[in-house]
């Protein structure tokens, strides 16, 4: 896998303000359809909300792949928060990629990275990149990176609420490509 982790402060300030401008549907999931602890009886159920982001923060569905003249970034955004609008004030989240089984990650020749239909029949599994904690307005930021070869890759994040007043849940998975 070609990419590398990093959140910085600016990112994450600016990120926020475009946030809200997404036009996708969120995920709501119910308390406890994805587990029955203690936490998911006494939360509210979620809405999690992937989104995506260039490195100048503008909302993106698609990127060119990494030139010699350039190497343009994704930024993977999560939002989370309760049904009734309310932020979630902690927690933390885990975002990951969809990942053909079998194949070694950050190989350029022999990309792991896969759609997320592969994961949904079983082709491939969800893998983690890393947590990220969760703001007081509810978003967690990652810069994801850049691919030097075009591909489509599933993500999609894992939120755990640690007393957040939501729900833990998962976003719906969202494809990204590059070109």
């Amino acid at each position: 896998m070609s990419y590398h982790a990093r959140v910085s402060g600016t990112t994450l300030f600016c990120a926020v303000t475009l946030l809200g401008c997404s036009s996708e549907t969120p995920l709501t999931i119910a308390p406890n359809a994805i587990g029955g602890t203690a936490e998911f009886a006494s939360a509210a159920a979620g809405v999690y909300e992937l989104s995506f982001f260039d490195t100048s923060l503008q909302p993106v569905t698609t990127l060119p792949v990494c030139t010699q003249s350039a190497c343009p970034e994704l930024v993977l955004g999560a939002h989370v928060e309760s049904a009734t609008g309310a932020p979630a004030q902690s927690g933390s989240v885990a975002f990951q990629y969809c990942s053909y089984t079998g194949l070694p990650p950050h190989d350029v020749t022999q990309a792991d990275e896969a759609p997320s239909s592969a994961c949904a029949n079983g082709t491939a599994r969800w893998k983690s990149i890393t947590n990220v904690s969760v703001n007081a307005s509810g978003n967690a930021f990652l810069d994801f990176g850049f691919v030097r070869v075009p591909r489509t890759i599933g993500f999609r994040f894992k939120f755990t609420g640690q007393k957040s007043g939501v729900a833990s849940g998962l976003s719906a998975p969202r494809d990204f490509t590059w070109f």
